[in-house]
């Protein structure tokens, strides 16, 4: 009987441990994955003034609210596109894979520019592996630049701290933006050919989530934002446009249901905004918006044609959240050429066939 009492004493605590450390995870995923801060306007509700004076990219570099970047002699510019790294600490984060993911695709690709279409993080102390992830791009010489995602900023540290570390670090060419436009990642990088823009790189501050009427949905570009947009389109004129930002626009699950897509949708949906605050209807006015790419959803990597723009969706590189072996973490390259701005050329190269 005492055999007997023992064991079901020790199976009672068996059972509390693993309740405590059931109970213990789920805070800390839910703790990393829920919002708990939203922007405190709508976009029906957000006030700013837009300047009286137009866009004008030499001023904007010398208060630090945009780049420039030489062409390379050979005319063309290689972008190493990544997103969704996710990364944290723990043996299943997976950063050393990420960052084997990176030095092969600087081995083979040797690209001018990374970019990252946000979700860069996912720690509790952001900061740290923000820091960490500099330091691995200042130790490869490699510039890059970056908009921030839904992940970034959570817990510890948010977008604003994380935002200013930057600045410390040379080859990061990163601004917080315009003070009267809502965001901390929103601004341009213009590739030059003899100090003349040839095409302008838009990086944009998709948030995180928000409240709707109906729950909590993936928050979207807000006003101020796209009459930047907008303001700085004027101000490089008939210079195409390539933009970059975490969450998908409404038009990208538009483009999937139409069936003109091409590539894969793994995940359930495309984790769209649940308002069209018109960002897009914006860059088709305006003309000169090439292509858009995105991130957020792991599992999807597909690409067409919506109203006369090229939507993209990156390739996840996500060790430290969810995906799927039947879907290969990997990067992409974008392509551009001074003699023809409008022309680029995407690739995907995925951690199977490097076999990382």
């Amino acid at each position: 009987m005492k055999r007997k009492s023992l064991f079901r004493t020790i199976l009672l605590l068996l059972a509390s441990l693993i309740l405590v450390a059931s109970l213990l995870f789920l805070g800390v995923y839910l703790g990393l994955t829920q919002t708990k801060t939203y922007e405190d306007v709508s976009r029906h509700t957000e006030v700013f003034a837009l300047p009286l004076e137009p866009f004008d990219l030499e001023d904007a570099v010398e208060r630090g609210k945009a780049f420039t970047i030489e062409y390379p002699s050979d005319g063309e510019f290689t972008i190493l596109w990544g997103t969704d790294f996710h990364l944290r600490r723990g043996s299943s984060g997976g950063r050393t894979k990420v960052y084997a993911l990176l030095k092969k695709a600087f081995d083979e690709t040797d690209p001018d520019l990374t970019i990252i279409t946000g979700d860069l993080l996912f720690s509790f102390n952001g900061a740290q592996l923000l820091k960490e992830f500099a330091l691995f791009m200042e130790d490869h010489q490699r510039y890059w630049a970056f908009a921030f995602g839904n992940h970034d900023g959570h817990y510890r540290q948010n977008r604003v701290t994380l935002g200013n570390m930057l600045s410390e670090y040379p080859h990061a060419l990163f601004s917080r933006g315009e003070t009267w436009v809502l965001g901390e990642s929103d601004y341009p990088i213009a590739l030059t050919h003899q100090g003349e823009a040839v095409q302008a790189l838009m990086m944009l501050d998709s948030h995180d989530h928000r409240i709707y009427e109906d729950g909590k949905g993936p928050d979207y570009i807000y006003p101020s934002q796209i009459a930047w947009y907008g303001w700085v389109a004027q101000g490089f004129g008939e210079v195409p446009l390539y933009s970059f930002f975490h969450i998908p626009l409404p038009e990208y699950a538009l483009l999937w249901e139409s069936g003109q897509a091409t590539g894969v949708m793994n995940d359930r949906f495309v984790n769209t905004p649940w308002e069209n605050s018109g960002l897009f209807q914006t860059m088709v006015e305006g003309g000169t918006t090439v292509a858009t790419f995105c991130g957020h959803d792991h599992l999807n990597d597909f690409h067409g044609v919506w109203e006369g723009i090229a939507l993209y969706t990156g390739r996840s590189a996500s060790y430290g959240s969810y995906g799927s072996i039947n879907h290969a973490k990997g990067i992409k390259t974008l392509t551009l050429t001074k003699n023809n701005p409008t022309k680029f050329v995407v690739r995907t190269y995925t951690v199977d066939e490097w076999g990382i």
